[in-house]
């Protein structure tokens, strides 16, 4: 059963409630009155019980009863007992309905569904309490399917859901380790959403919650979480996680003590020397193998090794988790030990430019700009940084921003601006090439939007559609496609008048799920791969990363000594 007929939520204090659907003919549309009654059971006296237009009754000092009208959606119950107050969500039987319907495949369901909870993330967490989780993760396969916007949404917010669900009490119960794995794995296998990883759910859900060494060990282990276990899932990656904690919390004597809990396989030297001869894509690997046996030596020795593990896991890993920057802010910690600058630099550096793409996944475009900015004034304090890079993609973004906002003519100087920043730096001539057909693509697509006449607007989305197939981007080649597809044969002023009308409409609902200068209370990290945009008439923008796919081709050329 997708539906819970009984299940428990925490309370302030350390007590619970047993929430208890109560079954009968009431629930029947026939016996006139349709209706869905909870009896909430507490360890603890109830002192003040409210529900959103439902009746509470208190038929005994530790329980409620609740009543919800045929029309009532899912709801909140406000508890109060003598150690605080917390809220439960109850589905009423319209939002019990639109559930089932959503599940068997009803997308107008799924979409009212999504609407009336205010946003897929507030769907997730609001509907996790009251659904079985394979149920929740059914759920949210059938609303992103219906809906592109939401799709998109998720998409951003999914680590920033999965993290807010194992790091508070809301949503879904994440007691077990069994329970983290099926609800992560159970989101990664939505086509619509893009891949979870449950070492990164975890460690970016340690690091939000506890501030010592000894505290990210309770916290895993009231999960059940064995950390080896899952390092070893996570090809060592969740073992990085660890020592960033540790690092950033306790220093680097913390640092040490957690790798001395770790089995070493090889003596240092054969570890070091397996390290500096790894190539680009295995030396994070070779790297944290050399921290356990790393631990019996100097500091400063142990304190190289470290700065490399934790740099050169981040800068491969590139997931879209938090993780990366966590790693980055580490590996800062290990390198400042040593004044070892190369490793300060790029490791403050690239963390900037993860949490700029993080922004810009999130669609919370103000805040991916500063962050750009951010790497933009690290690049200028170290000779073996570039600022071209950054600088390229916040005009990217900046462009995207105003697109958003509906002032395309904005969105078009912002690229303009871009290149006249990028003319003043030495970037190299391939790469110049590549950010200037990028911004040349963009330049059309908005074009496009902005002319009236059929015959110019194919014109514009046939050059961008060139221009992003030659840099690759084949997301955006598709999305050109199904605007050309879409496109009016003619002028007629009532069809470009409807296609206006939908324009404003969905651009309104894009906006009302993510606005463009805050960012989401738990928000997620880089997409520097492809990420979903929805298909529409007035979608702008890359989404291909402004990171072009030359970019990570291999190390950089300025490897630390």
């Amino acid at each position: 059963m997708t539906q819970r007929v009984r299940w428990q939520r925490p309370l302030p204090g350390g007590e619970h409630a047993t929430v208890t659907r109560v079954v009968g003919d009431h629930e029947l549309p026939e016996s006139g009155a349709e209706t869905r009654r909870f009896r909430v059971d507490a360890t603890a006296d109830w002192v003040r019980a409210r529900a959103a237009g439902g009746d509470v009754t208190r038929p005994a000092a530790d329980a409620v009863s609740v009543s919800l009208p045929a029309d009532a959606g899912l709801t909140r119950l406000r508890l109060t007992t003598p150690d605080g107050t917390t809220r439960l969500w109850l589905p009423g039987p319209a939002a019990a309905a639109r559930i089932d319907a959503a599940l068997d495949g009803d997308p107008t369901a799924a979409r009212q569904l999504t609407a009336h909870a205010g946003g897929v993330a507030a769907l997730a967490f609001a509907a996790g309490e009251c659904l079985t989780q394979p149920g929740l993760c059914d759920l949210l396969d059938a609303v992103t399917a219906a809906s592109d916007s939401a799709a998109d949404d998720l998409h951003a917010r999914r680590y920033g859901v999965l993290v807010g669900m194992l790091s508070t009490t809301a949503g879904p119960p994440m007691d077990t380790a069994a329970d983290v794995r099926a609800l992560c794995e159970g989101v990664d296998a939505i086509d619509a959403v893009g891949d979870v990883s449950v070492s990164a759910v975890v460690a970016e859900a340690m690091h939000r919650v506890t501030d010592t060494p000894r505290g990210a060990r309770a916290f895993l282990a009231d999960h059940g979480v064995e950390p080896r276990a899952l390092a070893d899932d996570s090809d060592g990656v969740f073992f990085a996680a660890l020592l960033a904690h540790a690092a950033t919390t306790r220093g680097l004597p913390a640092a040490k003590r957690c790798a001395t809990r770790w089995p070493a396989s090889k003596t240092f030297d054969a570890a070091k020397a397996d390290a500096e001869a790894a190539d680009y894509w295995a030396r994070g690997d070779a790297w944290r193998s050399a921290v356990p046996t790393a631990a019996d030596q100097s500091d400063a020795v142990f304190a190289y090794a470290l700065a490399n593990a934790l740099y050169w896991t981040a800068e491969v890993d590139r997931g879209d988790s938090r993780i990366d920057e966590l790693l980055f802010d580490g590996a800062v910690v290990a390198g400042r030990e040593i004044d070892h600058d190369w490793i300060i630099g790029h490791s403050r550096f690239e963390r900037a430019r993860a949490r700029a793409h993080r922004h810009r996944t999130s669609r919370t475009h103000a805040l991916a700009i500063a962050a750009f900015t951010d790497a933009e004034a690290i690049a200028d304090q170290w000779s073996f940084l570039d600022a071209w890079e950054p600088v390229y993609t916040r005009a990217i973004v900046a462009s995207n921003m105003a697109s958003a906002r509906g002032n395309h003519h904005a969105a078009i100087g912002a690229l303009d601006d871009g290149r006249a920043a990028l003319s003043e730096l030495a970037v190299p001539d391939a790469r110049r090439e590549e950010m200037y057909t990028h911004f040349d693509a963009q330049r059309h697509e908005r074009r496009a939007i902005l002319t009236d006449e059929p015959d110019q607007r194919r014109s514009h989305l046939d050059a961008a559609r060139a221009q992003y197939d030659q840099l690759g981007f084949d997301r955006s080649v598709e999305r050109i496609q199904e605007k050309l597809a879409a496109a009016p044969d003619h002028g007629d002023d009532a069809t470009n008048g409807g296609v206006r009308d939908r324009q404003r409409a969905a651009l309104a609902t894009r906006q009302s799920l993510a606005g463009s200068d805050r960012g989401p209370a738990l928000a997620d990290i880089p997409a520097l791969h492809d990420f979903l945009t929805e298909t529409a008439p007035e979608a702008v923008g890359s989404p291909d990363p402004g990171v072009l796919p030359s970019e990570r081709g291999g190390p950089p050329d300025d490897l630390p000594p």
